[in-house]
């Protein structure tokens, strides 16, 4: 797990960033540019809530105490069968991402290249689809077919865990 202060260090650039996209959205006239500055904000902000809650694992590990976030990735999931790793990261099956749609109350998750992202509050992901794909489900080949060499993409998503076999 990372220490605290590398954790303290993403969030406090986070910060900056988000800084950055709010004198944006006032520079800017353009309403095509301020809904994709407004998206990249709400996806900074659901990065931070991940860090807070990398951050409240970390404290507890060094027996500090922390309050945990409501509703982060880990309190929305149906059922303890994806409890925390020993890297504070959940663990879904195939079968466990499946259920993770975007439907009926559940958020919506995608995995690439063996990482579950959350892509519930993602624009390019509206009631849970892009582009004729749907949440729940590995799409590592579809992505490397369409954003190659697009890493960035990925870095504006919250990772909530990993995908094993």
């Amino acid at each position: 797990m990372a220490d605290m202060v590398t954790i303290q260090r993403q969030m406090d650039l986070t910060f900056a960033e988000i800084n950055y996209l709010i004198r944006l959205m006032y520079a800017t006239e353009d309403e095509h540019t301020k809904n994709l500055t407004l998206n990249q904000m709400w996806n900074k902000i659901a990065h931070l809530q991940f860090l807070n809650q990398l951050l409240v694992a970390a404290s507890f590990q060094q027996g500090q105490a922390a309050i945990p976030l409501q509703n982060s990735p880990q309190t929305m999931l149906p059922d303890s069968t994806n409890a925390p790793t020993a890297n504070n990261q959940m663990e879904f099956t195939r079968e466990q991402l499946a259920q993770f749609t975007g439907m009926n109350g559940q958020p919506a998750y995608v995995a690439v290249n063996g990482v579950v992202y959350d892509v519930t509050n993602n624009a390019a992901w509206s009631v849970a689809t892009h582009f004729g794909l749907s949440a729940g489900r590995d799409l590592t080949q579809e992505f490397a077919s369409c954003h190659t060499g697009q890493q960035w993409i990925l870095d504006t998503l919250v990772p909530v865990g990993r995908l094993i076999a």
